[in-house]
């Protein structure tokens, strides 16, 4: 894969405690501030204890952030849902979108209520692959970028 290729990461992972609005504003505020200085977008949704992010960009840049998350004592239960190279950002303008739960519509959080319970059960299950398309994740994705929503 070439140094300057994209490469986007999708994953869910669960708080490890309680995270309050204040703590996660200070999350959203440094990986926003790392990640403009570091060449990568994304999103960052958090509702009842879970996280869902988004991560893209240089590729070298994105594999590294990842495995630094996924040392993160914060959260565990890490579930990768895509891993692959693009050919475009998604939220090209955006170093890290976030939304909190507060600012999640009835329809948004039922979407992620379903993800996460379809990826819990998927990462359950010898063989299988990651939940994808198939379970709403892109559907929810785009409903958060202005300029992809319909």
């Amino acid at each position: 894969m070439p140094s300057g290729a994209l490469h986007r990461i999708v994953y869910m992972s669960t708080a490890l405690g309680v995270l309050r609005a204040e703590e996660l504003d200070r999350i959203y505020l440094r990986a926003k501030s790392a990640n403009a200085r570091a060449g990568i977008t994304g999103l960052l949704l958090f509702y009842e204890g879970a996280f869902l992010q988004m991560l893209e960009g240089p590729a070298a840049g994105v594999m590294s952030l990842a495995e630094r998350i996924r040392r993160d004592r914060r959260h565990g239960g890490l579930i990768t849902l895509e891993s692959q190279a693009v050919d475009e950002r998604a939220f090209a303008d955006s170093p890290m979108h976030f939304v909190a739960a507060r600012n999640l519509s009835v329809g948004e959080k039922q979407a992620f209520s379903d993800l996460r319970q379809a990826a819990s059960v998927r990462s359950h299950m010898i063989g299988a692959s990651a939940p994808g398309a198939d379970n709403g994740l892109w559907e929810l994705i785009s409903s958060f970028n202005p300029l992809r929503a319909v």
